[in-house]
């Protein structure tokens, strides 16, 4: 296999986990597409600008292959280029405000709320699975009971993938650092430990103890930071920390 094509493949796999996520979130392909070409603007931009060139449409398209005119009227719209709620948070929406004259839905009047807003390119049962699983509705007989805290699940999605969107960037610009910086001081610590020798059946047990280690760490390391903090405001500087995350492959 041709090195180039190397590569190709790797980028593959490590977009898999990215497009499982949009998936879930409810975005079709052609959105992703779309979300993608703002994404390259953006980090044509930021590239640009850390080598101290002028970020203008042309060295934009040069950069990314996009066509000067897509570029500007992505950076001439910024406030009509905000990112819209996904498809998921479109049927909660949608649920609550049928909540307001009925408490729940027959199986017909739901499935048809859901292919409105997917347009029939996800199988609505999968979509009301998901909405079980979330506890978001609760099948009673022939119905599905709208449940009482929709208001608080939309605001923990959304805090969710803010939080997601904040942490994916901070992973990827470990990763971008450890690769290409050419000051060693630049580089950003990153690793990974885990096992494949652990039965199934020890799996939340070591969870659980990997969770209060982390935790531990995670104080230890607020009582480092707090340490070398300055007396200003909240934002004076850039952030300088670490994200923590756990993973078991079963999931």
């Amino acid at each position: 296999m041709k090195p180039e094509n190397i590569h190709l493949v790797q980028l593959q796999k490590a977009l898999i986990p990215v497009s499982k996520m949009v998936i879930k979130f409810g975005l079709q392909c052609h959105e992703f597409k779309a979300n993608i070409q703002k994404a390259y603007i953006k980090a044509a931009t930021e590239l640009l600008i850390e080598s101290d060139i002028k970020p203008t449409n042309q060295a934009i398209a040069v950069k990314t292959g996009i066509d000067r005119r897509s570029i500007a009227e992505f950076r001439n719209k910024p406030v009509e280029n905000k990112s819209a709620l996904n498809k998921m948070d479109l049927v909660i929406l949608a649920l609550q405000q049928t909540k307001k004259q009925d408490k729940s839905l027959s199986h017909a009047k739901l499935t048809s709320l859901i292919d409105k807003i997917y347009g029939n390119h996800i199988r609505a049962r999968a979509v009301i699975n998901e909405l079980i699983a979330n506890e978001i509705i609760i099948k009673q007989s022939s119905q599905y009971l709208i449940a009482d805290a929709l208001n608080q699940q939309l605001q923990k999605q959304a805090n969710l993938a803010e939080e997601v969107d904040v942490t994916t960037k901070r992973l990827f610009q470990t990763f971008y650092k450890k690769m290409f910086a050419t000051d060693q001081k630049q580089h950003l610590n990153q690793s990974s430990v885990f096992s494949s020798k652990i039965p199934h059946s020890k799996h939340d047990e070591v969870n659980w103890l990997l969770d209060a280690k982390m935790k531990q760490f995670q104080h230890e390391m607020q009582a480092l930071i707090k340490e070398h903090e300055t007396n200003v405001p909240e934002g004076t500087y850039s952030n300088v920390g670490f994200t923590q995350f756990q993973f078991d492959s079963t999931e």
